[in-house]
């Protein structure tokens, strides 16, 4: 493995002007740091190279992490912050660096996919679709509390942030087919056995004015 400077070097000469892009917008916001960014791009299923990485980590760094707080960054700076990061990722074992030729390939360790899956389930949403059918999926969640009492408010604070309308505080709402999210938070929680979800045809009018109403404002429809 090359040295620190060596390493620096190389990431610093692979950075092209050229800007990929690898994903958009509404899936960059929803990170909350470089590194984040970064190992999001490490965990493509395609071997990512340092220069590629790099493209796509200076971009996330120029428009998402600086330029929206109204700052501009310099070049040289987003460039800083990129190299810090795959050095924090290193230093930390989320990644291990492999030379190819004059690049390096980038690869997840255990613990960056470990990392991954946490911030995987932390930006976790439920799909839209293009057209609703005017049907809504009913959670239900009958979880004893006495011995699930953690898990039974883990779960309605995940349905809370994923944008679930609390109908009963057992009782929560959606429009779209939430049935594989729900079913990884719920295992997530180790309380699958007292979740379920169902699709409902019919709700009581008040109630479905007040559904489409909170979920136009909320942008899910």
């Amino acid at each position: 493995m090359a040295y620190h400077k060596d390493i620096a070097n190389t990431i610093r000469n692979l950075l092209p002007k050229e800007k990929r892009k690898l994903l958009n917008t509404e899936q960059i916001m929803k990170l909350k740091n470089a590194t984040e960014f970064a190992l999001i791009l490490a965990a493509s299923p395609i071997a990512i190279s340092m220069g590629n990485l790099g493209v796509e980590l200076m971009k996330g760094i120029e428009r998402l992490f600086y330029d929206k707080n109204g700052r501009k960054l310099l070049r040289k700076d987003s460039e800083a912050k990129a190299i810090r990061t795959v050095y924090y990722l290193r230093t930390k074992k989320f990644i291990r660096l492999r030379w190819a030729g004059d690049d390096f390939i980038v690869f997840l360790t255990k613990l960056g996919r470990k990392k991954i899956q946490n911030i995987n389930f932390n930006n976790l949403t439920v799909p839209k679709q293009k057209h609703w059918n005017g049907k809504w999926w009913l959670i239900a969640a009958d979880i004893p509390t006495k011995k699930h009492k953690r898990g039974a408010d883990l779960l309605r604070n995940k349905l809370k942030e994923m944008i679930f309308f609390p109908l009963q505080r057992t009782l929560w709402l959606y429009p779209y087919d939430p049935r594989e999210e729900i079913q990884y938070v719920a295992s997530h929680y180790q309380i699958a056995h007292y979740v379920t979800a169902m699709e409902i045809n019919r709700l009581d009018i008040d109630d479905e004015k007040k559904l489409k109403k909170f979920f136009q404002r909320t942008g899910v429809l």
